[in-house]
């Protein structure tokens, strides 16, 4: 990958992550997962790409898309995070009203 490919494809990463954002803002979590899989194979890309000689320029455009890219990853954390806890106390709730219904079941028969 030449330094210009690199840059373009941190900033395709970097809209994908606003993208990504905006899913999660507005609790559109189907959307939200495909576009992870996207970003996933981006940075597949770049990580399977050989070191690329940057002139200073590039690398700090570079750094700057990376740190637009983290701070888009810390809000969809902290949008995504209470929505998962949420779905493992469900999943606990279902789990231990499954077991009751069995036990019930059991001494039922």
């Amino acid at each position: 990958m030449t330094s210009h490919e690199v840059l373009a494809t941190y900033e395709s990463l970097s809209e994908l992550t606003g993208t990504m954002l905006d899913a999660a803002r507005q609790g559109e979590w189907d959307h939200l997962a495909a576009l992870e899989q996207c970003c996933r194979k981006h940075v597949g890309t770049l990580m399977q790409a050989p070191p690329v000689k940057m002139n200073d320029k590039d690398e700090r455009t570079k750094v700057a898309i990376i740190r637009a890219i983290l701070e888009n990853d810390a809000r969809i954390r902290a949008l995504t995070e209470p929505r998962l806890h949420e779905l493992q106390q469900r999943l606990h709730m279902l789990r231990a009203g499954r077991h009751g219904m069995e036990a019930y079941g059991a001494q039922g028969a």
